[in-house]
C-alpha cells in the first residue's frame, strides 16, 4: 500500500462568464471574497494545506491574475512549487498536463490531482477522507476521477455513469455532456450516476505515455514550450508564440473520454462548482456557509404586492436581484425604457409572458427580456416563485417601470 501524497494542479484561469457582472474577466469568481474576506482560491489554499496528503501545489493562472494569486499566497502563508503564467487561455488540457510534463523532469515519480479553484467544498474532512481512499488504493495505470451524488436534476454538471460495485473505486462506464432538464430528471433516477467535480488524480509518468500516445502532436508542442535550465524557478512564462499554437481543448476532450482506465471515488462533502446565479443563490440560503454576497452595504428587503426583492450586486452598468414572488400573484404587465433583464428561475415555476408570448420556466431555465419589450412574470405554482434578475442598462431606478396593466391597482412608475 503506497503512502505518496498527491501534487496538487490548481487550476486558476477563466473569464467568470456565468457569473456576470459579479464575476468578470478582470476578476472572476476564485478571486471575489464571497465569505467574508476569503475567496474560493483562499480556500482552496486552506484545503490542500494538508502534509499528509499533498505537496506543495503548483498554479495555472494567466497573467493578469498573478497580483492576486500572490495576494492570496501572502494571505494563506502556503508555499507553491511553480507558477504557470498563461498568456492566453487554452482550456483545461493544456492547463492541466503542461505543468505534469514540466514537473516530470525534475521527479518521474510523483502523483497529481488537478482541481480548479472556484468549486466550494465546505466539508474538508470528508474531502481529505476520499483523497485518502484513492491515495491509499492508488492505481498507476489508470485516471481517478471524483465524483458527486447528484441533489438535484442539474442542467449545470456533466455526469458519470459507473459499473455498480461495491469497490470504493468503482469503474466508470460512460460520461454524458451537460443535459436537458428533463434529461437531467431521468439521470439522477438512474442508480451509480454521479455528477464529475471535474477534480481527478493520475500517475505522472503514465499520463505524459499515455499522452505521447493519443495526442503526439499536443504532446510535441507542449515539450517545445518547456524550459531546458533554471527548472527550479518559480514563476514560469510560456513562449508567446509556441503557446498560441496549442490547442483550445479541454482535458475530457482530448483525453479522459476516450480513456480506457478511468476510475471514481464518490465525494460527500457538500461539494458545488458555483457555476452560476442558481447554485450561489441556494448556497446564499443556507447562512451556515457565511456567504457574503453584497458588494456594498447591507441592502435591505423590498416588501412588493407580489412578495419582495433584494438586490445582491450593483455596479455602474449592472444590478442583480433576487424576486421571491409568492404563490398566485404576479408582476405588472410593464417594460423598461434604459434596462434589458435577464431572468434565471431558481425556485418554482414562473410563467413568463414576453412580448406576445407566454411559457413557462423551471429551476435552471432563463429568458432575456429586451429594453422596452413588454414582460409580466406570474407564479401559478403552490410554493415560492424565486428568479435571479441581471439588469444591464444605463439606469437601474424603480421608476424605470412604465406598466401596462397590475392587479394591485398601481398608477404610478415605481
Amino acid at each position: 500500500m503506497s503512502s505518496k501524497e498527491f501534487r496538487p494542479i490548481i487550476l486558476a484561469g477563466g473569464s467568470g462568464k456565468r457569473l456576470w457582472p459579479l464575476s468578470t474577466k478582470e476578476r472572476p469568481k476564485q478571486f471575489i471574497p464571497l465569505f467574508g474576506d476569503l475567496t474560493l482560491f483562499d480556500l482552496t489554499l486552506q484545503r490542500i494545506n494538508n502534509r499528509d496528503i499533498f505537496k506543495k501545489p503548483i498554479i495555472v493562472t494567466s497573467e493578469e491574475y498573478l497580483s492576486m494569486v500572490e495576494e492570496s499566497l501572502s494571505k494563506t502563508g502556503l508555499e507553491v512549487e511553480k507558477i504557470f503564467l498563461e498568456p492566453e487561455p487554452k482550456n483545461t488540457f493544456s492547463a492541466s498536463v503542461l505543468p505534469v510534463l514540466d514537473a516530470l523532469k525534475r521527479n518521474e515519480e510523483e502523483r497529481y490531482m488537478v482541481m480548479p479553484s472556484d468549486h466550494y467544498i465546505p466539508l474538508n474532512k470528508s474531502f481529505y477522507e476520499t483523497c485518502t481512499t484513492i491515495k491509499n488504493q492508488f492505481r498507476k495505470k489508470a485516471l481517478t476521477l471524483l465524483g458527486v451524488a447528484p441533489e438535484n436534476p442539474s442542467t449545470e454538471y456533466g455526469y458519470i455513469s459507473v459499473y455498480s460495485s461495491n469497490e470504493e473505486l468503482k469503474r466508470v462506464k460512460s460520461f454524458i455532456e451537460k443535459p436537458e432538464l428533463e434529461k437531467a430528471k431521468l439521470l439522477i433516477r438512474q442508480p451509480d450516476t454521479l455528477w464529475n467535480s471535474g477534480m481527478f488524480c493520475f500517475d505522472g509518468k503514465w499520463l505524459s505515455e499515455s499522452i505521447q500516445l493519443k495526442n503526439p502532436k499536443m504532446y510535441s508542442l507542449m515539450q517545445d514550450l518547456l524550459p531546458n535550465s533554471e527548472l527550479n524557478q518559480i514563476y514560469f512564462y510560456p513562449d508567446k508564440n509556441k503557446f498560441s499554437k496549442l490547442i483550445d481543448i479541454s482535458i475530457d476532450k482530448a483525453f479522459v473520454e476516450s480513456n480506457e482506465q478511468n476510475l471514481v471515488a464518490t465525494l460527500e462533502a457538500g461539494w458545488t462548482d458555483l457555476g452560476s446565479w442558481h447554485t450561489l443563490s441556494n448556497l446564499q440560503r443556507e447562512p451556515e456557509h457565511g456567504l457574503t454576497l453584497y458588494a456594498e452595504g447591507d441592502y435591505s428587503r423590498t416588501e412588493k404586492p407580489w412578495g419582495y426583492f433584494e438586490v445582491l450586486f450593483e455596479s455602474e452598468f449592472s444590478k442583480v436581484k433576487i424576486l421571491s414572488v409568492d404563490p398566485e400573484q404576479m408582476l405588472s404587465m410593464q417594460m423598461h425604457e434604459h434596462r434589458s433583464e435577464t431572468w434565471y428561475v431558481t425556485q418554482g415555476i414562473a410563467t413568463v409572458t414576453k412580448g406576445n408570448i407566454t411559457f413557462d420556466l423551471h429551476p435552471g431555465e432563463s429568458v432575456e427580456i429586451d429594453q422596452k419589450e413588454r414582460h409580466r412574470v406570474k407564479n401559478s405554482g403552490i410554493e415560492v416563485l424565486e428568479i435571479i434578475e441581471i439588469q444591464t442598462g444605463t439606469y437601474f431606478g424603480e421608476d424605470d417601470i412604465v406598466r401596462f396593466e397590475d392587479i394591485y391597482g398601481r398608477t404610478d412608475f415605481h
